[in-house]
């Protein structure tokens, strides 16, 4: 058998597996089309019904092609924000090789890096009683912000903080 390519994902195949180690879909070489091994029922089938044929082999990648290691991991950074400041966000992007992973880090720590900004400028504007409201609020929109973010890269997304420069 000679190395050949995915029908799934395109990727070569190894001459002596069985699967796809790229998407996990099932080598067929008996002229069968498609990842479920099926002869196309499945597209022939009614309209509006999602049918998935027993035995099917879901692939690893989640949403837009990222691997859901890498989406937790780029979630888990943003979360990692609301109770580390910028250390968290930080180790991460040092640490990690992964690009996905690495632009929400950059992101979250930007985001850091303005929160704390506003902070000290409404620590400033306490001085004309602006501040407080200021300081009360700016806590809780972080939190929000970073929640917003971690599910947004648990789905694949990059997602950029409203109102934060790029500093990194």
């Amino acid at each position: 058998m000679e190395p050949d390519d995915c029908r799934n994902c395109g990727a070569t195949l190894e001459p002596d597996a069985n699967f796809c180690s790229n998407c996990g879909a099932e080598r067929r070489d008996d002229g069968i089309d498609g990842i479920d091994g099926t002869d196309g029922a499945a597209e022939r089938a009614e309209p509006g019904i999602d049918y998935e044929p027993m035995g099917t082999v879901r692939s690893s990648r989640g949403a837009r092609g990222v691997p859901d290691g890498d989406r937790t991991f780029a979630a888990v950074t943003h979360l990692l924000a609301i109770v580390t400041w910028v250390i968290g966000p930080l180790i991460v992007l040092v640490a990690t090789d992964d690009e996905f992973v690495k632009e929400n880090a950059r992101e979250a720590l930007n985001w850091q890096i303005a929160y704390t900004i506003y902070m000290i400028v409404g620590g400033v504007l306490v001085l004309v009683a602006v501040g407080l409201v200021v300081l009360a609020i700016l806590p809780l929109i972080n939190v929000a912000l970073c929640a917003i973010a971690a599910v947004k890269a648990n789905e694949g997304e990059v997602w950029e903080y409203p109102a934060t420069p790029r500093f990194l």
